[in-house]
Parts: structure tokens; sequence; C-alpha cells
């Protein structure tokens, strides 16, 4: 899809025609898909760059509105989230909170876009295959909201996620591992526009650790229906 056009789909983001674009694909696309705007950013962080003894391996661009949202997930990087423009606002709880994630098994898809029809699509992946991911929504709607409390106990009745804005003109420091969900707010000209940073984590004792939690067995973790494929 040209740009001018997926820009004019993500001013068009309506939830009443279920649709809402974000402008966001995590294969380093600043340096390539985007190349043309790479030179208006920096092409790492100084700081970080010394602090983790390496270049970024990945720069990504994330162009979305006030209906972009992002669910609890984790990653293997480091991440220096710069805000541009809008604000950013995440939810942060750190690795050892695993089991209140509820990780399922879900199958993969991916959205398909018709030229004819210009319109989109989702496509489960064939052959068939399933990822883990977080299954708590931390903002259900009012009239779900006494069922996913029910269903997720550890989540809501425990410990409060760390809340931050990112404004622009503000970097995040998100370290590898901590699982974090993100809404945002545009700017007067009705977008969010961010560029993360993405340096390679270390697989050490940390890495070890989680892999050790997340083996645990947890009864209220594993209460609801699972997607155990593999």
């Amino acid at each position: 899809m040209p740009f001018p056009r997926a820009l004019d789909a993500i001013y068009a983001s309506d939830l009443g025609s279920k649709f809402v674009a974000y402008a966001q694909q995590q294969n380093d696309c600043l340096r390539s898909e985007y190349s043309a705007l790479a030179g208006d950013c920096e092409p790492h962080i100084p700081w970080a760059t010394e602090a983790l003894g390496c270049l970024p391996e990945a720069v990504n661009l994330w162009i979305g509105n006030h209906l972009s949202e992002t669910s609890f997930h984790k990653d293997h990087y480091e991440n220096l989230y710069a805000v541009v423009t809008g604000e950013k606002h995440f939810l942060l709880l750190p690795p050892t909170d695993v089991h209140r994630m509820y990780i399922r098994n879900y199958p993969a898809a991916h959205y398909s876009y018709s030229k004819e029809n210009k319109t989109f699509k989702l496509e489960l992946e064939d052959p068939v295959r399933y990822v883990p991911w977080c299954s708590v929504d931390p903002y259900p709607s009012p009239e779900n909201r006494e069922t996913e409390m029910s269903k997720f106990p550890l989540y809501f009745n425990g410990p409060k996620p760390f809340e931050v804005t990112v404004k622009a003109g503000e970097i995040l420091y998100l370290p590898s591992m901590w699982f974090h969900h993100v809404r945002q707010s545009p700017d007067s000209g009705g977008r969010t526009i961010a560029v993360n940073y993405w340096y390679d984590m270390q697989f050490d004792i940390r890495y070890a650790y989680f892999n050790f939690l997340q083996s645990l067995p947890h009864p209220l973790s594993h209460q609801i229906g699972d997607n155990d494929e593999e």
C-alpha cells in the first residue's frame, strides 16, 4: 500500500466500521521500508549503545491514532522507545509476573489487502501455526469486566502494573522480557508517531531464570480453557 494511502487509512480509522489502521512493521522498517525518513532520526541512542555494548539490531517506525492499541506481550530485545509526536501510555509488569499474564497458544494469522475491494481480510496461516500470547485485556469493556476479572484473577486482584506516559521528545527504556501493553493519544493532527530501537538482549542468567519461572505450574493461571497445540 502506498504511504499516502496508509496515512489516509490511519486518519479514517473507525471502531464503528471495525477498521483500525496502524503503520507498524517490526522488521527494521525505518532503515528499509521507510529508508527515505531514516536520515531524520538518530541511527542509534549513544548512551544506550555504550551501556549495552552494541548497535541496535532494528529501528522501527510506528504511526497510529487514538484507536491503535497493542496487547500485553514481551520482547527479546532491550527496547529504547522514542515518541516523536503524541503520547504513548504503557502498562509494565516484570518478567516475574509471567503467571499473571495467562499465556496461551493462539493460531497465527495475518491481514491481506485486496487492491480490488480496497479492504483488509484476516487470514489464518496455512499450515496452522500457534504462537504463545498473553490473554489478559487490562481494559475490558464495562459489560465484560466482571467476566474478565473472574477469568484472570491473578492479574486483576494482584499488584497494579507500572503506568508510564511517554510524551513527545521523551524516551522510555523498556528492559527485555518485561510485559507491556500500549495505548496512545494523538497530537492535534490526529497522529501518534514513535521510533523504537531494538538492541540484542543477553541470553544470560536472567533469561534462564525467566524460563524457570515460566516452567513452574500455577493452578490459577491454567483455570480457563487452554489452547495447548504446539
